[in-house]
């Protein structure tokens, strides 16, 4: 009996114990994942307040020293410099002799003298930043802050002041209130000499304490810079389960604990059930033995009913150890999702690195072969498929784009841009887009929108993108002999948007699958039907974007209806001043003056209609077949009121580009784009400016004289007198001669001399394509293959025009060059520099903006785009020397 009774106890002190030893391992796991959040998050703050404070320092120099500073601007720079800093109170520049010289939250400033400050000391003593403890702060709020500062020192480095930055310590600790991290833990920011940077929670209580006797700095850091135990906190006493980190370039130590007891709460209650289960088993086995020695004749069956409670409660034990093998695995397969997820976002930046950059030589070189940028090819079929070549990388470049697009839609990083929106007129124009398309599938399109949902709030692009994907899709599923109807009315105080269509329908148990990522029905018709599997998903995110849902109703053989169903609160009432629905709009008044439209279109059929249509409604047309024959008229003295043009036009240049060509050389002048295309009513316009506006090919003649009624404002706006009539023999001819159209070549410098450049590229596919393109535009070139080698250019005084900086390189990232090159002095320090990446997520662009450069330029690179960027950057560069 006293056998039984031990292997039971033993059995119960052993499960005890093992749960105790997993649940110590779980809690020391949980704090070292916050303490690398925690060190994320202040690594941050004060790398943003250092590079604030060598912006402060640069133009201390660049001023002259600290005396110079003391005016209107360059507080105003300060000021600038201080918002950048996230958690920065205010920016100081002191003198050598400790006083206040400049303050970024006021001009001319408070009086403030600190020779006897710690940062003060410390910038006299050291060249390095320092970070100093917490302290209430002397304003009337009594707010809790503590200094980052770095010296200020002359060319010879002598001692000339201290820049410092007053960091709010609510910026540290409300940001783990933030996270939701699980019981209440304590999180701690120290110096290298244990006083508190930073405490969660009591914080106004720790200011000006030291955890220097405590047994983290007594022997846990001695023994290695990172670590986890368990000991009484110096502070407050309360034992904890922690774990602690030394950030790295700053020395400060960041940790993170949790109460031993509420950490061990759990498993408390688990010892006290198994001991009590094990304590309920041996009373049950001592009341069997003395029932029977009691009742000897009931020997046998006592001992097989204790032989069977025996294998039950083994039994038991191994259902409970497989419960709770089963919870672990849970457990872990949670938090490995959510590390996916959390890489999620990284994966996508290196997924866009490595598919653009090889795309990037891909269409650079077969359009320099396409447009025989090095002389003649010798087979005229060369040239053909070279340009195969470029537009088979151009649509493998579109499906990458969509397929990122739809992941920046599901990580939140879409924004909406809105206005007022005419529903019918989107509706109208995205079926005129599809209506080509339409035609070849043998599918009838319709539109109705009722006159009560014509007008709404919202962002015109993104509601024309929906209504596109939606028509676009519809049309792909429907049978030659089918129809699509896109309809818009008030339903049960909503908006509801749906598009019928009478096409192959969709199984119900496949209805949610298509709404997913990807997810497509697997038919023999479906199979014979191209797409991603995104458009249905990404349209869904734009909905929701507007505060609406969309949703499916299909039956097979029968069609489909997808109903976009948005909040009532976005619809606008009709302004008596707007057209109604099939209203024609006048065209432009004859006492305004005939309006002066340059046509550019390479049919010639389609241009001499569009002309011959212009000139009955007594307009003065110059036609154009190309954009170089365009740009000809647009440099001479011809009045023009509109550039009418085609987005996709030979040799090379788009309509899109002669649209910013027309921007520069006749600021202000509206720009009507035309296109067959659907994809190109989302985004042709996007970054030429406000003028632009985009019109349907084919296009019905109502709209067209809107766009030109739109025109006839713009002139009448900007008080224009009515345009002289196009001498005769133009308008009779109708078209531009033609002329030859050279690449952007670069401006010239003060000294007459070409433009130099500077270019690190660590491929060498891409240095070959880069100097292709700059040396045809009469650009100087340097070439390097790291970012190492570009500061020791850099530091070489070739006197550069101009750095375009990969950012991905060996050796040294383009980043950290351009750190060591921001801290050049002038004029090498303020050189503009480019970025040249695959990557475009927002992150990443604002990190190569914190790093110092000026702008980016995408890869694959656009030829048009970067020669622009390139030209802009040097032309702004000298600008701003000049002003100074």
């Amino acid at each position: 009996m006293a056998i039984v009774l031990s292997a039971m106890m033993g059995n119960a002190a052993l499960m005890v114990h093992r749960d105790y030893q997993d649940t110590v391992q779980r809690r020391y796991s949980m704090v070292r994942d916050m303490t690398r959040v925690v060190e994320e998050h202040v690594h941050r703050a004060i790398r943003g307040a250092a590079i604030s404070l060598d912006q402060a320092a640069a133009m201390v120099a660049e001023a002259g020293g600290i005396d110079a500073v003391r005016d209107l601007d360059h507080w105003k720079r300060l000021r600038e410099y201080a918002a950048h800093v996230d958690g920065g109170e205010s920016i100081w520049l002191i003198d050598a002799r400790g006083r206040a010289v400049l303050e970024s939250t006021s001009f001319p400033g408070r009086p403030l003298t600190v020779p006897d400050r710690d940062y003060f000391r410390a910038a006299q003593e050291s060249d390095r930043l320092f970070v100093g403890p917490a302290v209430i702060g002397r304003t009337p709020e009594r707010r809790m802050i503590f200094t980052v500062s770095r010296p200020l020192r002359d060319q010879e480095g002598a001692f000339v002041g201290v820049a410092a930055v007053a960091m709010s310590v609510d910026y540290l600790t409300g940001f783990y209130d933030l996270l939701g991290f699980d019981f209440n833990p304590l999180i701690g920011v120290y110096r290298p000499d244990g006083t508190v940077v930073g405490r969660r929670p009591d914080m106004r209580d720790m200011v000006g304490r030291s955890v220097a006797g405590g047994l983290l700095f007594q022997s846990k850091l001695k023994e290695a810079p990172e670590g986890t135990y368990v000991s009484p906190s110096v502070l407050d006493g309360v034992s904890r389960f922690a774990a602690y980190r030394t950030m790295r370039d700053y020395g400060l130590i960041v940790l993170a604990g949790i109460e031993r007891t509420e950490a061990l709460a759990e498993w408390r209650s688990r010892a006290v059930d198994t001991i009590v289960e094990a304590l309920v088993g041996s009373l049950i086995i001592l009341l069997t033995m003395g029932w029977g020695f009691r009742y000897l004749d009931r020997e046998r069956r006592t001992q097989l009913q204790l032989a069977e409670a025996r294998d039950t409660a083994e039994r038991a034990g191994a259902e409970r150890d497989e419960v709770t093998r089963l919870a672990g695995e849970l457990t872990r397969a949670k938090e490995a999702a959510e590390a996916a997820n959390r890489g999620k976002g990284e994966f996508l930046a290196s997924l866009s690195h490595e598919l653009r950059t090889p795309l990037n030589a891909v269409i650079g070189f077969s359009d320099l072969i396409a447009r025989e940028s090095e002389g003649p090819v010798g087979v005229p079929v060369y040239r053909h498929f070279a340009a195969n070549v470029r537009d088979s990388g151009q649509h493998l470049l579109e499906l990458i784009n969509e397929i990122l697009d739809h992941a920046q839609a599901e990580a939140g990083n879409l924004r909406l841009v809105e206005g007022r929106v005419d529903l019918d007129a989107a509706a109208t124009f995205a079926v005129r887009m599809l209506t080509p398309r339409a035609e070849r599938a043998g599918v009838t399109l319709a539109v109705m929108v009722a006159p009560g949902a014509r007008f709404l709030r919202g962002d015109e692009r993104r509601l024309r993108q929906i209504l596109l994907n939606l028509i676009a899709n519809a049309v792909k599923y429907t049978p030659s002999g089918g129809s699509v109807t896109v309809t818009a009315d008030m339903e049960s105080g909503a908006l509801e948007i749906r598009v019928i269509d009478t096409g192959f329908g969709i199984p119900p148990e496949d209805l949610e699958r298509v709404m997913e990522p990807f997810g497509r029905v697997d038919s023999a018709v479906n199979r014979r039907v191209e797409g991603t599997g995104l458009g249905l998903p990404l349209t869904r995110r734009l909905v929701e974007l507007h505060g609406g849902t969309l949703s499916l109703r299909s039956t097979l053989g029968v069609g489909t209806t997808v109903t976009a169903r948005l909040p009532s609160a976005r619809v606008l009432p009709v302004e008596p001043d707007k057209a109604e629905p099939g209203e024609m709009r006048p065209a432009p008044s004859r006492g305004d003056g005939p309006l002066g439209v340059l046509l550019v279109e390479d049919d010639p059929i389609i241009r001499m209609g569009t002309a011959e249509l212009l000139r009955e409604w007594g307009h003065a047309v110059v036609e154009a077949a190309n954009a170089n024959a365009a740009l000809v008229v647009l440099t001479g003295k011809q009045p023009l009121d509109l550039l009418f043009t085609d987005v996709v036009m030979p040799p090379g240049m788009p309509g899109t580009e002669l649209a910013r060509h027309a921007q520069r050389l006749r600021p202000g002048l509206p720009v009507l784009l035309t296109s067959g295309f659907a994809a190109h009513a989302v985004g042709a316009g996007d970054g030429i400016g406000p003028e632009v506006a985009m019109i349907a090919k084919p296009y019905a003649p109502e709209d067209l004289r809107q766009h030109l009624a739109r025109a006839a404002a713009v002139r009448a706006g900007r008080g224009k007198a009515a345009p002289e009539m196009a001498a005769p023999e133009m308008a009779a001819s109708g078209t531009a001669a033609e002329a030859p159209m050279t690449g952007a070549a670069p401006s010239a410098g003060p000294s007459g001399h070409a433009a130099r450049l500077l270019i690190a590229e660590d491929l060498e596919i891409n240095r070959e394509l880069l100097a292709a393109i700059f040396q045809q535009s009469g650009y100087g070139l340097d070439l390097v293959a790291d970012g190492a080698a570009a500061v020791e250019a850099m530091r070489g005084g070739a006197g550069y025009d101009l750095v375009l900086m990969d950012v991905h390189m060996p050796v040294m990232n383009g980043l950290e060059a351009t750190r060591l090159i921001r801290a050049m002095p002038p004029p090498r320090g303020t050189v503009p520099i480019l970025a040249l990446t695959a990557g475009n997520m927002p992150e990443e662009i604002a990190e190569c903006r914190r790093a110092g450069m000026d702008g980016h330029v995408g890869k694959p690179y656009d030829r048009a785009r970067l020669l622009r960027e390139a030209a802009k950057a040097i032309d702004d560069a000298r600008a701003s020397a000049s002003r100074v």
